[in-house]
This record gives structure tokens, C-alpha cells and sequence, in this order.
């Protein structure tokens, strides 16, 4: 051992070593903590990639919308458990309602409020921009919608020597003309969809709303079959019958509906029907309004402006040409066009759209 320096003892010398062996012991510690920490983490992430990829070959045999058919890829993010939030929307304001004897809410025009939707054909562009609002806005599920916008061509052929469409049976000139019809759920005052239900989940509000208790529901399908609009569908995420709300969550803190405020065209518009000074009302008083299937009794709270009568009757039945991308999975329509639709649910099955 070299000669001490002058000033530094022996005992001083000790102490530094002991300090030195001490670092050196740490840094080992943490050099094989952080080395059995890479394996765990390699060997964890080969494990999952190994998940990963069994559940992508999954998913490669089911229909590349279902996602919620596949549980690896379906994040629970509670919207699938609606006691979770349905009380903090659904009838905030506790407004009264009822599940039959509709007539005890009349004269509709002695409540306080009576919400209801104009729509001006003549306006509607078929942009689809309401129909991505509202999936954006409630959530709606791939392949069922809440409202849609079908963009239709009724006429017929004409038979004209000079005519552009050439037919073995000779040359016609086509007579017809197009037009997009907004759907969503009429709010009807008479609602058949609320009588059918069996547990009470569905209900009227006194302000005119048709809304779901989703926590009562079942999911029997039953006002999913009583509604003569096809406005009402089962939600495969839910497992309940789901339809439009006239965004409820919104119209409660004094918003417009999301379909109403991103319409390109304006040709949707919303408001107190017992508001003589509302937009819908002094509408409705200027122009001349249809509204569907009015002959069943159903008293629809969805006025339109332009709207030829015969397809007011006879809805989809009364149009020759419906454009497949137009036209909502809810009904049997769309699997007439575009084949079966695959809803892995209790109500649908591999069999088609409930």
C-alpha cells in the first residue's frame, strides 16, 4: 500500500472504501433490476402481440364493422352499462309522463311545451351531415341508425322515339325526378311503440318526447315491430331497443338537437310547437305541411314542407329507385338491396337486421 498523504488517517481511508463498495453493491442491484425488468417486459409484450394477432385473425372472420362481436378489441368504456349514465340525461328536468292513455296529455296546446321538427324537403341536399352528427353525438353503433337521409328518384320511364334509354322493347325517355326524405322517429302522440311494451320502458313525456328507459328494456323488439316508421332498432352494444331522442341530453340544457344544428341546408328546424313565435310553428302556419302515414292514428310531431303526398302514405313501399347507401339498416329495405346484414344479437342473428 502506498505512504498515506500527510492528513488523511487510516480510519478516513476505511470509510471512503466502505462508501465505494456500497455504490458499486447499488449499482449492481439496479443494473439486474433493470435487466429482469426488459425480460418481463419482452417476454409480456411477445404474450400480448401473440393475443393480438389471434384476435385479429378473429376479426378477420366476422364483418369488418362488428367490432363489439369481438371481445379482445372491445374496450369497456361503460356506454355498454346505461345505469352508468342514463340518469344524468334521461329526464333531468323531471318532467311527467305516461305509458299509456295518451289522452291525458290533451290538448297537447294547454302544456308547457310540445317539441317538434319541420323539415323542408325542398332544402335537404341528402349531404348525410345530420346523419353523421347524430351517430357522433348518441353514439350510434355501425350499421343502425337513429335517423337517415334517403335519396330517392320516383317516376317512370316514357316511351319516346328519340328517347336516351335504348330497351329491346324500344327507346324511352325517363320521366322522374329526385329528392332526399330526412327519417327519424316522429314523437308521435300516440305512440303505438309505448302501449306494446311490456315492462314500461318506453314512455311518453308530457313536452311531447318518446324516450327508453334503457335499463328497464329487455330488448323483446316488441316497439321495435309496433313502430310504422322503422325508426326504432335494437342496439347490439346495449342489447336494448334504441332510437332518436330528439337529443334529449341536449334539448333538457336548452340546445337545438345535433341533426338540427349541422344541417348544410337549414331544412331542419326545431322548436316549441305551443310557441306561436317558434320557428316551426309560424312554418307551419305559412306553408303547407304532409306528415307520414298520418291515416294510422299515430299523430307524428314531424311536419314536412314539399313532400308529395302518396310517398307520405306510402312511404318506401311508393318509391321505384332507393339508393342503397341512403337507406337505414333498420329496415328489411336495405337487406332487399345490399344482402343480409350480419348482427351477431339475440333479436338478428346471421339471418339479417332484426
Amino acid at each position: 500500500m502506498e505512504q498515506l498523504q500527510p492528513g488523511i488517517s487510516r480510519r478516513r481511508l476505511m470509510r471512503h472504501l466502505v462508501l465505494v463498495a456500497i455504490s458499486v453493491s447499488a449499482a449492481g442491484t439496479l443494473l439486474r433490476s433493470r435487466v429482469r425488468a426488459q425480460t418481463v417486459k419482452t417476454v409480456t409484450s411477445r404474450r400480448r402481440w401473440s393475443g393480438e394477432a389471434a384476435a385479429r385473425r378473429l376479426y378477420q372472420t366476422k364483418p369488418r364493422w362488428a367490432s363489439w362481436t369481438v371481445p379482445e378489441f372491445n374496450q369497456p368504456d361503460e356506454w355498454s352499462n346505461p345505469t352508468a349514465w342514463m340518469a344524468a340525461i334521461q329526464n333531468s328536468r323531471h318532467v311527467g309522463y305516461v305509458h299509456d292513455n295518451f289522452d291525458r296529455l290533451y290538448p297537447v296546446s294547454k302544456l308547457p311545451h310540445h317539441w317538434g321538427m319541420v323539415i323542408d324537403v325542398r332544402r335537404c341536399i341528402g349531404c348525410q351531415a345530420c346523419v353523421v352528427a347524430c351517430k357522433s353525438e348518441n353514439n350510434v353503433p355501425v350499421g343502425v341508425y337513429r335517423t337517415w337521409v334517403q335519396v330517392v328518384e320516383q317516376g317512370s320511364l316514357v316511351s319516346d322515339p328519340a328517347g336516351a334509354v335504348v330497351t329491346d322493347q324500344g327507346r324511352y325517355q325517363p320521366n322522374v325526378k329526385r329528392f332526399s326524405l330526412p327519417s327519424l322517429c316522429n314523437h308521435c302522440d300516440n305512440p303505438p311503440c309505448v302501449e306494446v311494451c311490456p315492462v314500461k320502458a318506453t314512455f311518453k313525456r308530457e313536452d311531447g318526447l318518446v324516450l327508453i328507459d334503457y335499463p328497464k328494456c329487455i330488448g323483446c323488439g316488441y316497439c321495435i315491430n309496433a313502430c310504422p316508421y322503422d325508426a326504432r332498432f335494437f342496439n347490439p352494444i346495449q342489447q336494448t331497443a334504441d332510437k332518436c331522442t330528439f337529443c334529449v341530453q341536449r334539448l333538457d340544457r336548452g340546445l337545438l338537437p345535433a341533426c338540427v344544428t349541422s344541417c348544410v341546408g337549414r331544412a331542419r328546424i326545431f322548436g316549441d310547437l305551443n310557441d306561436p313565435q317558434s320557428a316551426p310553428t309560424q312554418l307551419i302556419g305559412q306553408y303547407a305541411t304532409t306528415r307520414l302515414k298520418t291515416s294510422l292514428g299515430t299523430n307524428p310531431q314531424v311536419f314536412y314542407i314539399g313532400l308529395d303526398g302518396v310517398l307520405a302514405e306510402g312511404g318506401a313501399d311508393a318509391f321505384n329507385t332507393v339508393y342503397p347507401y341512403a337507406v337505414g339498416t333498420n329496415t328489411e329495405e336495405y337487406d332487399d338491396l345490399t344482402g343480409r346484414v350480419l348482427l351477431q344479437t339475440p333479436t338478428g342473428g346471421e339471418g339479417g337486421t332484426p
